[in-house]
């Protein structure tokens, strides 16, 4: 069953101010394709524009060194390690920032503001998350390489 979208507004059950206006499927994608640029930590983009592309490289030279990839697949899952160490270390260094930057936060008690809960939640999952995908990431290089 369809409806009118015109009707959409008077039928909702959100307030007014929760009514978001609908936007066609390629402008929603294109919007929020930009939604991990927030932290950096799930972008699709590897390094941004303030971060040095040559160490990026450098660290991928080191990872194919180590881990000598013979086949694409080797390769790409290579790569895909060198990506994650890089958003490891992104996240580490927005964290670091994020405690310069409330060191002169003072609480009533006189003592410095710790991080936002959520914020610290947040760090975590994601740190957990490209953990996980490392530990996976070189298990199945290791299993590619004991397979050959």
């Amino acid at each position: 069953m369809t409806t009118d979208s015109s009707n959409n507004d008077e039928q909702s059950p959100l307030p007014p101010a929760r009514r978001r206006e609908r936007v066609p499927p390629r402008a929603g994608r294109a919007i929020s394709a930009q939604n991990a640029t927030r932290h950096g930590a799930l972008s699709t983009q590897v390094v941004g524009s303030r971060e040095e592309q040559a160490a990026f490289d450098d660290l991928l030279d080191e990872l194919e060194r180590e881990f000598d990839p013979g086949t694409a697949t080797e390769y790409s899952l290579v790569h895909r390690l060198a990506v994650l160490f890089w958003r490891e270390k992104r996240l580490a260094v927005s964290e670091a920032q994020t405690l310069r930057e409330t060191e002169n936060e003072i609480n009533p008690y006189g003592s410095q503001t710790p991080l936002n809960i959520d914020y610290q939640l947040l760090v975590g999952r994601y740190q957990t998350m490209l953990g996980n995908q490392v530990n996976k990431t070189i298990a199945q290089l290791k299993a590619l390489k004991s397979d050959n």
